[in-house]
């Protein structure tokens, strides 16, 4: 008796141990467009919380007034636990105004609209869709050379950007204008998903094997489908968040909804390019 005690006793400590490291271990979350209900904001946030994301990506309008500091006070008191702990990188969307507000509150960007962080071994390029992009401008010069010297070992790119190059919700398609430019570098460098906002539900789209996700459902009004695409696989109006884990050389995508069901999952496998490809 005593014995099986003390075996139940171990099982249970390496149990524990197990759980402790799964926890920590955490998924990479991606959310945006919250700048309308503050409630629905707070429940998002929760729930990225409880689940111990390694980092944060934001896909934009943060707020509705990137000027008005009253708005940006409020986004830091609702985001404020993982502001204060989790890795954080934000994405400019058009409600932001390309304001000095924004960059103030985001100081670990160094006042750069468009950067690049590689987190548990996937590359991340945030872009500014609200700038030029086209070949001519300083931005898709960094992109290509970001592209271009990506570290060996990276496993996926993923790239960032508010203004979808995908969409059929209210939203004008491709509104920027930006698929003839950016799509020839993503199929050619092997960026694997684009993460975008602006309309204010959960779309997936594939094409050429791009994932093209809209995540913008995290506290804005909520807007339906409007037409059709023959690239769109999913279209939920909803609130929601995204998770992201690599699992071999697989990603994982899993889309939780408010009330913790998760809506969508699919796994991505890692193209066949190597990292560094020259032009």
């Amino acid at each position: 008796m005593k014995k099986n005690n003390f075996a139940s006793l171990i099982l249970a400590c390496i149990f524990i141990l197990l759980s402790t490291c799964l926890v920590f271990a955490g998924d990479i979350a991606i959310y945006g467009d919250s700048q309308n209900d503050q409630e629905v904001h707070q429940k998002i946030v929760n729930a990225v919380f409880l689940s111990h994301p390694a980092a944060v990506f934001r896909v934009g309008d943060m707020v509705n007034n990137g000027d008005d500091p009253q708005l940006w006070e409020t986004f830091r008191k609702i985001e404020g636990p993982l502001l204060s702990g989790t890795p954080y990188y934000p994405v400019l969307g058009n409600h932001e105004n390309e304001s000095p507000l924004y960059f103030k509150n985001f100081p670990q960007v160094n006042s750069h609209s468009w950067y690049s962080v590689d987190v548990e071994g996937i590359h991340f390029i945030v872009l500014d869709s609200n700038l030029s992009l086209q070949p001519d401008s300083e931005q898709y010069n960094w992109l290509v050379e970001d592209l271009q010297e990506v570290k060996e070992g990276i496993k996926f790119k993923i790239a960032l950007f508010h203004h979808p190059l995908f969409n059929v919700g209210m939203h004008v398609e491709d509104e920027k204008g930006l698929r003839a430019v950016l799509l020839p570098l993503f199929e050619k460098y092997g960026v694997s998903v684009v993460f975008s906002g602006h309309e204010h539900a959960y779309e997936r789209f594939v094409y050429q094997g791009i994932y093209f996700i809209i995540t913008g459902g995290a506290g804005s009004y909520l807007l339906g489908q409007s037409r059709e695409s023959p690239y769109l696989e999913k279209f939920l109006k909803v609130y929601h968040f995204c998770l992201l884990s690599v699992i071999d050389d697989s990603l994982k995508v899993k889309v939780v909804g408010l009330d913790g069901e998760i809506i969508d999952e699919f796994f991505i496998a890692a193209p066949v390019l190597t990292a560094g490809l020259s032009s």
